[in-house]
């Protein structure tokens, strides 16, 4: 019984290993084009999560809702941040901090 137990957490672990992986792929290929369309740098070519909870897609079933940090620059001599929102493996929003007022951008395909 006990090895049951242990392949299903095994199972499960593994499952969650490759989802946030999924969804890391995506955040930082999504704020990279985000930012070359608004001709900004998307700087250290990476994302870092910042939160995770569990919750429900828009279906009502169970999904991941994560936000990732990143950075951009507007010209190379400077940095300012960057979020994305992602529910499972889809983003919803797109957020960057610019020194001119906050652009959030909820309407990505």
């Amino acid at each position: 019984m006990s090895e049951i137990i242990f392949l299903i957490f095994l199972g499960l672990a593994v499952w969650f290993w490759q989802d946030t992986l999924r969804a890391r792929e995506t955040a930082v290929s999504r704020a990279r084009r985000y930012c070359e369309n608004l001709n900004y740098q998307f700087l250290d070519e990476t994302v870092s999560l910042s939160s995770l909870k569990p919750g429900r897609n828009f279906l009502g079933q169970f999904a991941f809702h994560r936000y990732y940090h990143f950075e951009f620059s507007l010209d190379g001599n400077n940095r300012f941040n960057g979020s994305t929102y992602l529910i499972g493996s889809q983003l919803q929003s797109i957020q960057l901090d610019h020194p001119d007022g906050i652009i959030h951008d909820s309407t990505i395909q």
